[in-house]
Formats: C-alpha cells, structure tokens, sequence
C-alpha cells in the first residue's frame, strides 16, 4: 500500500482517493483539508473503502459504498454506542469533550467536528479544539 499527498484541486470537493495501481493499493489524500478531524475522517474513509472490498470494482464504488465508507470511518474513531452515551448526557463543555476524547484516545477536535456534523452542536461552536493543518 502506499500513501500519497495530493494538491487540492480548485474548485473540487474531493477530499481522498483510493485505487489500485498493478498490485499495490494506492491511498490518496487531498492537501486542502485543513482541519485535523476531517483529515482524520477521511484518512479512515478510504481505509473503508479497502476493508469493506470496495477497491477494484468495474463499475466503481456506488453511494452505499460511500455510505458505508462513512459510517465505518466514524464508528473506527468514536464507537458509536460511546458517542450516544455523550449526547444523551447533554454536556458540551471544554472540559467534558477533553475528557471524552482523552477515553476514546483521540483529539478533542475529532470529537468536535462528529458533534457538528451530526448537529448536536452548531457549526463553530468549540472550533477552538479543532486543530488545524498548514
């Protein structure tokens, strides 16, 4: 397998690739991610994509593939049964999600964008934890 940094592309959403060149799994990930949890969450996303057997398809992969891609990337960063635990209590404080993601063994800010993207706490709140790239 190899792993390769790529220039973002203008105007493109395209945040990671995964393909195969010969025999050898090529991962590729964009540089215009700055933000360390989606770096993280697509670095994972197109570990799915190997694991789930969705590399070398003829027809390539289809949105359940992308779905499934998703899912497995969040639930392999914060099980799922965890992060239900956190909502259901209902405190996102600093000091709370420090000390989740300290449990999980990961960076607060991964844990900050899950919330925000599954808009149990607005975009921007606690972009503090966030850390960025470049």
């Amino acid at each position: 397998m190899a792993l390769v940094f790529l220039p973002h592309l203008k105007g493109s959403f395209l945040q990671g690739v995964t393909f195969l060149d010969g025999n050898k799994i090529v991962v590729g990930l964009t540089a215009g991610v700055r933000d360390a949890d989606r770096s993280w969450s697509s670095f994972f996303h197109e570990l799915a994509h190997i694991l789930l057997g969705h590399i070398g398809q003829m027809a390539g992969t289809s949105d359940q593939d992308e779905d499934d891609a998703d899912r497995w990337a969040e639930d392999i960063l914060i099980p799922p049964a965890d992060l239900e635990q956190l909502k259901e209590e209902g405190d996102f404080s600093s000091e709370r999600i420090c000390r989740f993601a300290h449990e999980q063994e990961i960076a607060p800010g991964i844990v900050v964008g899950r919330l925000q993207r599954e808009g149990a706490i607005g975009q921007g709140v606690l972009d503090e934890l966030k850390e960025r790239y470049g």
